[in-house]
């Protein structure tokens, strides 16, 4: 009997090689993600949630790939997945498709073939003319974009082929046994070219198949007859109620002024007459004139009047200011009073944008100081999880987040007279999408008027984008400071670097971090790390002693040298004049690791000597004040900052700043479609900027924790992070406010990002369903566009939300939104791991263990032992704080959007069911996928296989329909009740429920039936050939699938013949009786491929066997200690 299978294959985005797709059939159903992402699949929340895994094109973007396999026909099909996107006709896939082994043609299975790949020859250099007229009609060809060929020759003759394509300006690589000439470039690995990629095949028992079935069925009877897929577009059609179009132009035509009533006039006069009489009462007071001695002796003081009379003059003004010169606190101030003391202050609305929620809030705070208020009145500040703003408020200090924001309801930004933008040169990816916005808005609001500050000296870069805007700068004062960099510091205090000495996290596992840190050393491949490299191999060190020349010749760039941070400080508390010490460092983490380290050093740690700090964005507001307040006499402050410390926080009493040269940043690698956070060496502006943070009271110095030849590898200035970046948040944003077509929009960007990067984030909002084929929003995108986060866990609160377990994904979200909340002490790390596994109890999820800490947590609050509760189990009370507050701030978005009401009860009573979480984790987090196989992290290049028989292939792609159709529903009327279709929830739930789904993994794109055991030992034939390498067949699987190695256990029958058993990951298999051992071998491993490849009988019963079969198999792992193939 022909065995048949459905196969489906989920599949991420790409951005090469692409070629038209063949029509969607129309009778096909919309397929629903969730209910693959749901269960069935159940990915692993763990891994899913942190891994960017390589792009697959073999299929269309984001859909279900049903093939039809009965070795005699072959058919394929395509249906959209919800909430993800259906490729049109003039985008999608690679030409090279599919193919089923190494010695069938791609024909078979592949779309029909170009005419240049049907002229394909063996390519000899006899034959490099017909291989130049390929390449040539690939150039001229508007739909190809590339040529592959799986010809032994051409692979022979690669280096000749490769060579003629460079020189016609073709891509060319090789892959296995394919070799691909494209007209963009190729990635590393491609998926759709390797034969061996792992499948899955899911099999659920008959029993609840049937049960699911009864559900649907009496669900499909209570409402109208529709034709199954009638919902194919739902979700990505452009009506009014689903789609947002774009096309009719930026901005909407200017609105006439009305012009105020007299009422109106005298309130403003009266309300403008107050903030007059009040500045004026605070100047004169003795107070505040000692306020403005201070404040008039700031260099900014010194260019007011020309600053105003610029902005009087101008639209738009570019500032560039010194560290120290006070252009953040009071050139905002300089407007406000102008306007107060013209009598307009009423009608004045300021708004000054900042990059981090610590210097908005930090600043608003000193300048209403400065003003004699308290913070709210004149002068307030607003951030995401908090804000102090009063009806008299005419200065707001805010995120540049809040900002965009606000255009989504304002576009024109109605009653704002001026907006300060305030450390571009940081090149926020939010900053300069903000810039493309002001300027586009700024043709049409001629009274509003843009105020660019920068803390270095590149004001042209920004006056030239705002078409010759003037520029103005001002001198910073600061007293002079030394710069020390490592050579001087080695050769000053003795210290000396070995290779054991520089690894960062003291305690265990010394000899193995060294090794890591050599080996990735040997990897770097960025500009800048090349650069250094480079830098050090010429260095002359002449001038100095041989120990400082031994000690640099043992410097690891990769090292952000704990234990030399540890003497630097040590010397500067001993031997040098008082001050505070700022030291800089790449993230939380390292600051946490480091204050411990020092907090257990004989001097460093004694508080009546030392007082150590940390400062980081997202700490709290009462944490933030101890950095700017004067220590005790004779103690010593020491800070340990993040980069944020360069510039948007000024600490007066630093003397000392010691930098380690590196910051972490974004780098997103656009061909492979791979974002990483990684610490990376800063730029030369920056290290200025550290610089520049002493010497602001007395003379100071700088520690550079690294060679001057270093320094002078650095770049100029920072990338900016449009470029380094994902781009799905920004995308959203640039719909969500219709600014139009999402790259045209972009490439009038200041700097514009590659094609490739805005490719591959629209491509990611098609997937998961945020934007249509025509990039306009979708319901779902809409819905994301109004909540500040990522786009995947936006969507994962959204289905949260819908199937009423909202409780821990807000959990979830919040702590994938802040950081890991449980910490490991370099000293106590057994213990902090045993805590976290009593968590994550079997399920091995580090998202539901994180969600046990948060709710154990909240009860321990309540008993007022949160404190003990952290300790105890190795938590970070200020992330739970954190998670906590974003918590709520989650729960009032989503009742903004409509989603949720009151009453958060309704929305958490399926909280307690941990198979429907990690089944939205999953869903949210799609297209992370991953797998893990015997402990093996399986990277599956980008896309998930899996194939299943096809009755029940039926039974989901119903249910998937009627799913999304629930879903749509529910996104365009929130007050739908979704209790109302408790049949098809009941299903779905039944499906995710447990473990039902089971399966197996099959390696290549056909199972081929190995031939019998028997002919082999009954004749000389090819079979027995081929027999000859069942054995090694079997441990080649195995080792792919990253299992041990087979062991083989044979007896002697009565009969003097032999019977052999293979065992591998918890299953036995048996073999024929042979007449001698070795053949007994063979014939137990012939059997274990059978089962690997998938050549069994397709009857219900053997399904069912197989499922025991692979369930025993769970039940010797636990046993053997050794995980059996699961998807978690």
């Amino acid at each position: 009997m022909l065995q048949s299978y459905f196969r489906f294959r989920l599949t991420t985005t790409t951005a090469m090689s692409l070629r038209p797709l063949r029509p969607l059939r129309p009778s096909l159903p919309s397929a629903t993600s969730h209910l693959i992402g749901l269960r069935a699949f159940h990915l692993r929340p763990t891994i899913a949630s942190h891994l960017r895994l390589h792009p697959c094109s073999a299929a269309p973007t984001g859909a279900v790939e049903l093939e039809w396999n009965d070795r005699q026909r072959f058919k394929q099909r395509t249906v959209a997945l919800p909430f993800w996107r259906q490729r049109n006709s003039n985008y999608g896939r690679f030409a090279y498709q599919d193919f089923s082994s190494d010695d069938e043609s791609d024909v078979e299975l592949a779309s029909p073939r170009s005419p240049a790949q049907q002229q394909m020859g063996e390519s000899t250099l006899e034959n490099i003319d017909e291989w130049r007229w390929k390449l040539t009609m690939l150039l001229r060809s508007n739909e190809e974009q590339e040529v592959v060929s799986r010809e032994k020759k051409d692979r022979r003759d690669y280096e000749q082929l490769s060579a003629l394509a460079t020189r016609m300006d073709l891509y060319s690589r090789q892959y296995a046994r394919v070799v691909v000439f494209s007209k963009a470039p190729l990635p590393n690995y491609r998926p759709d070219l390797d034969d061996k990629r792992p499948q899955r095949e899911v099999i659920l028992p008959f029993g609840i198949h049937r049960e699911v079935d009864t559900h649907l069925r009496a669900h499909l009877s209570q409402k109208p007859t529709k034709r199954l897929g009638s919902f194919d577009d739902s979700l990505h059609r452009s009506s009014d109620a689903g789609s947002i179009h774009t096309n009719d132009g930026i901005y909407e035509k200017p609105v006439p002024r009305i012009h105020n009533s007299v009422v109106k006039e005298k309130i403003l006069q009266r309300r403008s007459l107050e903030l007059r009489n009040k500045q004026e009462d605070w100047q004169g007071s003795p107070e505040g004139q000692r306020m403005l001695e201070f404040r008039r002796s700031l260099p900014a003081f010194k260019e007011k009047d020309a600053f105003l009379k610029v902005i009087s003059n101008n639209q738009v003004i570019v500032v560039s200011g010194e560290t120290g010169c006070g252009k953040t606190t009071q050139l905002p101030q300089y407007i406000l009073e102008s306007e107060i003391e013209a009598g307009c202050g009423a009608g004045c609305n300021i708004i000054c944008t900042q990059p981090r929620r610590i210097s908005a809030m930090s600043v608003s705070e000193r300048v209403a100081a400065e003003r004699g208020e308290k913070l709210g009145e004149s002068v307030g500040y607003k951030v995401r999880l908090e804000g102090m703003k009063g009806r008299d408020t005419r200065l707001l200090f805010c995120t540049t987040g809040v900002l965009l924001r606000r255009l989504l309801v304002d576009r024109t930004l109605n009653g704002v007279t001026h907006v300060v933008v305030d450390e571009i040169h940081e090149r926020g990816m939010n900053e300069d999408f903000l810039l493309i916005v002001l300027k586009e808005l700024l043709p049409r609001r001629p009274d509003l008027r843009l105020i660019l500050m920068s803390a270095t000296l590149n004001a042209e870069l920004f006056s030239s984008y705002f078409d010759g805007a003037p520029t103005m700068h001002i001198p910073g004062f600061t007293y002079p400071v030394r710069a020390r960099f490592l050579e001087d510091i080695l050769e000053m205090t003795g210290y000396r670097l070995n290779p054991y000495n520089q690894i960062d996290d003291y305690g265990q596992e010394k000899t193995w971090k060294m090794q890591k840190q050599a080996l990735a050393f040997r990897k770097r491949k960025s500009q800048i790390a090349s650069a250094v490299e480079d830098a050090l191999e010429v260095a002359d060190f002449h001038g100095y002693s041989l120990r400082t020349r031994e000690s640099l010749s043992c410097w690891c760039p990769d090292s952000l040298g704990f234990n030399l941070i540890e003497h630097v400080l040590s010397h500067i508390v001993k031997n040098e004049r008082p001050g505070a010490v700022l030291v800089f460092m790449t993230g939380w983490d390292d600051i946490n690791s480091l204050k411990d380290k020092l907090q257990t050093h004989p001097l460093l740690g004694d508080p009546s000597r030392v007082l150590l700090l940390a400062c980081h964005g997202s700490m709290a507001s009462t944490e933030q004040r101890l950095i700017f307040e004067n220590p005790e006499g004779g103690v010593r402050k020491i800070v340990l900052a993040t980069n944020m410390a360069e510039t948007s926080i000024t600490i007066n009493d630093v003397v000392f700043v010691v930098d380690c040269g590196k910051a972490k940043e974004t780098s997103y690698d656009a061909l492979n479609n791979t974002p990483c956070l990684l610490p990376s060496w800063i730029s030369k502006a920056a290290a200025r900027q550290r610089r520049g943070r002493a010497g602001r009271v007395q003379p100071g110095e700088c520690y550079h924790l690294y060679p001057r030849c270093v320094y002078d590898a650095f770049a100029d200035y920072q990338l900016p992070e449009l470029l380094r970046t994902p781009l799905q948040s920004l995308c959203l944003q640039i719909k969500s406010l219709q600014l139009g077509s999402i790259s045209e929009f972009l490439a009038r960007a200041l700097q514009p990002p590659e094609a490739l990067s805005v490719q591959n984030a629209v491509e990611y909002l098609k997937i998961i369903g945020a934007l249509d084929d025509n990039e306009n929003l979708t319901v779902l995108g809409r819905k994301l566009s109004m909540l500040p986060v990522e786009p995947k866990l936006g969507k994962m609160l959204i289905l949260g939300a819908i199937f009423n377990c909202l409780d821990p994904i807000m959990t979830v979200v919040a702590g994938l939104s802040v950081r890991d909340p449980f910490v490991m002490p370099a000293d106590k790390k057994d213990l902090a791991e045993s805590a976290k596994a009593q968590f994550s109890a079997r399920d091995y999820s580090d998202h539901l263990a994180l969600v046990r800490a948060y709710e154990g947590w909240k009860e321990a609050e309540a008993q007022q032992a949160g404190y003990e509760y952290c300790w105890r189990n190795f938590l970070s009370s200020q992330t739970l704080r954190a998670i906590d507050s974003l918590r709520k701030q989650f729960f009032y978005l989503l009742k903004d959007i409509g989603l949720v009401d009151h009453n958060s009860e309704t929305y958490s009573r399926w909280s307690q069911e941990e198979h429907l979480v990690r089944a939205v984790i999953c869903a949210g987090l799609f297209p992370g996928v991953s797998s893990v196989v015997d402990g093996h992290l399986k990277m599956l290049g980008g896309y998930l296989e899996f194939f299943m028989k096809p009755e029940l292939a039926n039974t989901y792609l119903r249910l998937k329909g009627e799913l999304e159709e629930l879903i749509q529903k529910k996104l365009l009327d929130p007050m739908f009740d979704t209790q109302s279709h408790d049949e098809l929830l009941s299903a779905v739930r039944l499906v995710i429920s447990e473990d039902h789904c089971d399966g197996r993994f099959v390696f290549g794109r056909r199972a081929t039936p190995a031939p019998k055991v028997k002919e082999a030992t009954n004749s000389k034939s090819s079979a027995g050939v081929e027999a000859e390498n069942f054995k090694n067949q079997l441990q080649s699987l195995l080792n792919r699938a990253g299992h041990e190695v087979p062991t083989y256990k044979t007896r002697q029958l009565k009969n003097n013949q032999f019977r052999s058993t293979v065992i591998f990951n918890g299953l036995d298999f048996v073999g024929q009786p042979c007449s001698n051992k070795k053949q007994a071998e063979k014939s137990a491993a012939a059997e274990a491929l059978l089962w690997l490849k998938g050549d069994m009988h397709s009857s219900r019963d053997v399904a069912s066997h197989m499922s025991v079969l692979l369930k025993k198999s769970n039940k010797k792992d636990k046993k053997t200690s050794s995980k059996r193939a699961k998807w978690s």
